[in-house]
């Protein structure tokens, strides 16, 4: 069985950084409550190690994939003979002259723990790998958190999605972007992309 998931993302960032800083799957997926261990093998080739835990099980998958980058998508693509053959692609198209959509397609070939995990385990898996991992990048694009005499507003924060009205620092709805649900703790501004 194989399982799929398709999101999407709205991140008001530049193409050019994005897509540099998901080229680098150690920053990407390296946050991941699901990532044991991802490390470099060579030239755009890559190891990660992820974990499921459900029902008292704990399962590991090791996957082995190499990077492609295209103009305007990266692709992290199994490798032939890794064990649980794992793809995601990411395509990157300007929303509007702020933001930035990031449509990220994965699949992934686990097996008899496919049915044991099923869709709904793996669609959380994805949102929160990427997720997380949208966080930690865009904190390092970031030049610091906030500008001196700025406010916290969840419409001024790179890790808002205007779109969705959702924050990828709690993984939660936003309400009232005018007060955080972070309480400005994870508050990075949009004017700190370097």
């Amino acid at each position: 069985m194989v399982l799929h998931h398709r999101t999407s993302k709205t991140v008001k960032s530049l193409r050019e950084k994005c897509l540099e800083c998901i080229a680098d799957p150690t920053g990407l997926l390296s946050t991941s409550k699901y990532t044991k261990e991802v490390k470099k093998l060579g030239e755009d080739l890559y190891l990660v190690v992820f974990e499921w835990k459900k029902f008292g099980m704990k399962k590991r998958f090791e996957v082995a994939f190499k990077v492609i980058k295209g103009k305007d998508t990266v692709e992290y693509k199994s490798v032939e003979g890794t064990k649980y053959p794992f793809d995601m692609k990411f395509l990157l198209k300007p929303k509007d002259k702020d933001l930035l959509e990031i449509t990220i397609d994965a699949q992934m070939k686990a097996g008899l723990m496919a049915d044991l995990f099923g869709k709904k385990d793996y669609a959380e898996f994805i949102e929160e790998l990427v997720d997380t991992g949208l966080v930690n990048l865009l904190s390092r694009m970031s030049a610091g958190h906030v500008k001196s005499g700025e406010v916290a507003n969840c419409a001024n924060c790179l890790l808002y999605d205007p779109v969705k009205k959702y924050c990828y620092y709690m993984r939660k709805q936003v309400e009232d972007p005018a007060k955080p649900i972070c309480g400005g703790k994870g508050f990075i501004s949009e004017k700190a992309v370097i």
